[in-house]
């Protein structure tokens, strides 16, 4: 049998003897091709699977490794960045990613026919080979060109993008005031913008990659005709060994060389916004929080904590232009409570935002029973010490989740005993589901009042030793604060409270009063030694100032 004859020959010239020779000789190799299939396919059936599951993987833990992230950078960060951008890498560059590992996993196959065709076509004819490579600088050129001018642009289309969902996150967290002053044109104006400008980027990408693509294709059909031609020329003239078996099978291993390049650069594009998503996610995993903890942490054992804390001399800014807070010096004793007071801006919350290390000082220390909390892990530091903060944050989820947000392991009886003491529950009794009833997002079906309890009755539950009331009772009206208060006084009973006061009833109540002005402490006492000292207590009492 000559060299040269393919293997399709060779079958129909051993199936031109006798009949019972052509139907063994057929037999046979339709035995040898359904073989063939069933084995490929079976290698194929458990490399997709053991591929696509180990893509799902990565994809899976990359997830979970963002959300762990978020989850460790401090406040600060998210000052400074928005909530949409933020958004845009958890799920739209986690999709890229995702995208350009799943198309990854299927352009490897036809990768290995692109390794595999060059040897055949070169033990077959290498002057057809040579002929084969005539469109591949233009292929490689659409390549080049693709990644120097498209890079750039999806980078811009990301960025364009955080803004789009920066602005959707915004018209649905505020569309209360948006709709209280008429804003809605304004707000759909500003996303028309946003959106005109993602798609003018989004034609500038399609415009240079629909050329080069298309480039692309006119050298693939180039190379085809070139084969045909230029052998038919070569097996015209008798010239390099050229026959007719030569140039089929070129015209069917050609498309093993330009099929892969051809669907590489359609898949480019999944390549560049992957490789743009894997760089920005890349940059949120180097941000380092501002607040960590000390390589061997100690771990704050919550039941010896008696709960003295000392500010000495404390400064702390959230830039470097604007100090917030000023030389901070504190002496605060085990189950003494502090009324915080003073102007909008006076630093109030950050001196107790301080305490549960939200944000570390520039200068000075904070100490908890005479050792700096900086020595203590985050986590141990934060379960002695409950928040209810000034706007109230509810889980969509039902009442009893909610509760259980602050003490997973709490039982029904316990959680009801917090209710109590919050005085709310005998209006949870009266929701269609009692505690199972659902709260809409942030709990949009409750009340003010409502919320503002439920927060209270959630720090009821954890029980710390250390408690911080951020104007706990600003959305509470006088006759419910009132009943709250002597909830309150039972409660903090043996305990450190730090209450940023709004309401004079709140202020004398406590052992002491610290007045804040302008990120100093400019006075300190009761409510009777402040008002007879003539300072900023007295005039923001004189002046109405507390409700």
């Amino acid at each position: 049998m000559d060299k040269d004859v393919s293997l399709f020959k060779w079958v129909i010239h051993s199936a031109g003897g006798p009949l019972n020779e052509k139907v063994k000789w057929t037999f046979i190799f339709l035995a040898i091709m359904v073989g063939v299939i069933i084995i490929a396919n079976t290698i194929g059936v458990i490399m997709w699977r053991l591929g696509t599951r180990a893509v799902e993987k990565v994809i899976f833990d990359l997830k979970l490794n963002i959300l762990n992230h978020i989850n460790k950078l401090s406040l600060g960060y998210f000052h400074t960045e928005r909530v949409g951008s933020v958004m845009t890498r958890a799920i739209g560059d986690v999709e890229n990613i995702s995208q350009l590992l799943r198309g990854s996993f299927n352009l490897s196959y036809q990768i290995v026919q692109f390794i595999v065709a060059p040897f055949l076509m070169i033990s077959l004819s290498p002057l057809l080979f040579c002929v084969v490579l005539v469109p591949i600088p233009f292929i490689l050129y659409a390549f080049y060109s693709i990644r120097v001018k498209l890079k750039p642009m999806y980078r811009k289309l990301r960025e364009n993008q955080a803004l789009i969902n920066s602005q959707i996150q915004e018209v649905l967290s505020g569309i209360r005031e948006i709709k209280a002053f008429n804003m809605e044109k304004d707000t759909s104006k500003r996303y028309r913008e946003i959106n005109w400008t993602y798609y003018e980027l989004q034609n500038n990408v399609m415009r240079v990659f629909s050329f080069n693509h298309q480039l692309q294709y006119g050298s693939k059909d180039l190379g085809v005709v070139l084969i045909a031609i230029l052998g038919g020329l070569a097996m015209f003239f008798n010239f390099g060994d050229v026959t007719i078996g030569k140039i089929s099978s070129f015209l069917i291993l050609a498309g093993f060389i330009y099929a892969p390049l051809g669907n590489f650069l359609v898949f480019y594009d999944t390549i560049q916004r992957g490789m743009v998503s894997v760089e920005r996610i890349t940059e949120f995993f180097n941000v380092i929080p501002d607040v960590q903890d000390k390589p061997h942490a100690k771990v704050l054992n919550s039941s010896s904590v008696k709960g003295n804390i000392i500010f000495k001399n404390v400064f702390f800014s959230y830039d470097k232009e604007h100090i917030v807070l000023k030389d901070i010096s504190l002496e605060v004793k085990a189950g003494e409570k502090i009324a915080i007071v003073g102007p909008t801006g006076s630093g109030k919350s950050t001196l107790v935002s301080l305490i549960s290390r939200f944000y570390d000082p520039q200068k000075g220390e904070i100490l908890l029973d005479g050792h700096d909390i900086r020595e203590f892990s985050q986590d141990s530091l934060r379960k002695v010490i409950g928040i209810v903060f000034q706007d109230i944050f509810l889980f969509y989820g039902s009442v009893k989740e909610n509760l259980l947000f602050a003490r997973p392991d709490a039982t029904d009886s316990e959680i009801k005993k917090a209710c109590k003491a919050a005085n709310i529950h005998e209006e949870i009794l009266k929701l269609p589901d009692d505690y199972d009833t659902m709260l809409g997002e942030r709990g949009v079906n409750l009340s003010g009042g409502q919320r503002q309890r439920l927060a209270i009755a959630r720090v009821f539950l954890k029980d710390p030793a250390i408690v911080i009331l951020d104007e706990a009772t600003s959305a509470v009206d006088t006759i419910t604060e009132k009943l709250i208060q002597e909830s309150v006084e039972k409660m903090l009973k043996g305990r450190t409270a730090f209450i940023i006061a709004h309401r004079l009833s709140t202020g004398k109540n406590c052992d002491r009063i610290v007045v804040l002005s302008k990120g100093r402490i400019v006075q300190i006492g009761t409510h009777k030694e402040l008002v007879k000292q003539k300072g900023l207590y007295s005039s923001l009492y004189l002046h109405n100032k507390f409700k």
